[in-house]
């Protein structure tokens, strides 16, 4: 979200400088599944999380845990989640994501040919593969959904699925396919080649971790670092999880917390394109240096220590689809922390209380897919011309 933003201001005209931790793994991009999720228009806040509830607090191996540590402080963030079931909050939301997704694709084209990063952009199917036939019926009903708000999806046999990608076991019940979908193979490349863009652009980066903002006098914004303090006419904050203790140096509380994610690297078996579980939902995905696991969803806080039994529950599901394969005892595995708010909106526009401060955080598990069309708006918003949407519905005064 930072290198997108900063790439784009700056080929708009913007004298920008992108202050970076300078730890790529400490960031939710470098980690994640690759996918650009277009077709992900309803929130996490449904109302059919509720039957879910004693199996998320009570099983550290399902699909979504909360630790038992986690539950009080997290109590004011699930009990606004758990507002955002309702019915009518569902519909706004998902029509609020709908509107930015239906612009992200065109947004990446757009970006990847200024930034030259087409070639880390695959197309290929993505393949959402059922073990049995109670979840293949399960997700029918959802697939509809996403027909009726004219996504294409098509339903597959086990012996099409196979067809698209022979490493599956042939005794799956079948798969959903997104025909014409998108990936990369390197995400963390993928940044570092975007940051890289930004500063053949003119860009300036700075690697110090961002202690405080704070507005001035004179109307300016001082970023104060841990080793250096910039000050600029305007300031953008995409820090991802990191957004809130900035934003507490402006005295904003913010309901945003982290849905700290695994992965697990394993040598690719074979697959071909990506790969979805049906049920629990996790992700394979066929990357340069083997086949990355990820997925689960585990709330707890960033500085909290992982859970690497997550990760190694990863290795099972994968088998339970592709059968057994060889997985080192010493596999790389990853920790990171997507930022999400309870209403599965990101935040996007200027701060009320302080107008040179542009807002773009909590994009959940959409950071890669909406980093385009987040950056096209928040050059909008800097340059105070009409953005393509309409940005109340992502507003921060909605909390």
């Amino acid at each position: 979200m930072g290198a997108a933003c900063a790439f784009t201001l700056q080929r708009a005209g913007f004298g920008v400088t992108l202050v970076d931790r300078g730890d790529p793994q400490r960031a939710a991009t470098w980690g994640n599944a690759g996918h650009f999720a277009y077709e992900q228009i309803f929130p996490l806040a449904q109302p059919g999380i509720w039957p879910q509830l004693p199996r998320m607090l009570f099983s550290p191996d399902g699909p979504l845990w909360i630790p038992p540590a986690s539950w009080f402080s997290l109590a004011p963030w699930l009990c606004r989640f758990a507002w955002n079931t309702r019915p009518s909050q569902v519909r706004r939301a998902s029509a609020a994501l709908a509107c930015l997704l239906s612009q992200a694709r065109a947004a990446w084209s757009r970006l990847a040919e200024a930034a030259d990063l087409r070639s880390r952009i695959k197309t290929s199917p993505i393949l959402v593969v059922a073990r049995d036939m109670a979840t293949m019926s399960a997700k029918r009903s959802l697939m509809k959904r996403y027909r009726r708000e004219g996504i294409e999806v098509e339903e597959l046999d086990c012996g099409a699925a196979r067809e698209i990608e022979p490493a599956l076991r042939a005794d799956i019940a079948g798969a959903f396919s997104y025909p014409n979908s998108e990936y990369t193979t390197n995400p963390g490349e993928l940044v570092a080649e975007l940051a890289a863009a930004f500063v053949v652009a003119g860009g300036r980066v700075i690697y110090d971790e961002v202690c405080s903002v704070r507005p001035l006098a004179n109307g300016d914004v001082s970023v104060m670092g841990a080793n250096q303090n910039v000050e600029a006419a305007q300031c953008v904050i995409a820090a991802g999880a990191g957004s809130k203790p900035m934003l507490h140096s402006l005295a904003i509380a913010v309901p945003l917390e982290a849905e700290r994610g695994y992965h697990l690297m394993v040598p690719n078996p074979g697959v071909r394109v990506p790969i979805i579980g049906a049920r629990p939902e996790f992700v394979m995905t066929p990357m340069e240096f083997g086949l990355r696991l990820a997925g689960t969803v585990e709330l707890a806080p960033c500085a909290a220590p992982p859970a690497w039994r997550r990760a190694s529950l990863l290795r099972h599901l994968a088998e339970d689809l592709l059968g057994p394969f060889g997985v080192p005892a010493d596999a790389p595995r990853w920790m990171g922390c997507r930022p999400s708010l309870p209403d599965s909106l990101p935040v996007i526009g200027r701060m009320p209380s302080v107008p040179k401060v542009i807002l773009a955080f909590g994009h959940q598990h959409l950071g890669l897919t909406l980093a385009a069309i987040t950056a096209e708006l928040v050059c909008s918003v800097a340059s105070n011309t009409r953005s393509s949407i309409d940005l109340v519905p992502y507003s921060l005064e909605r909390f």
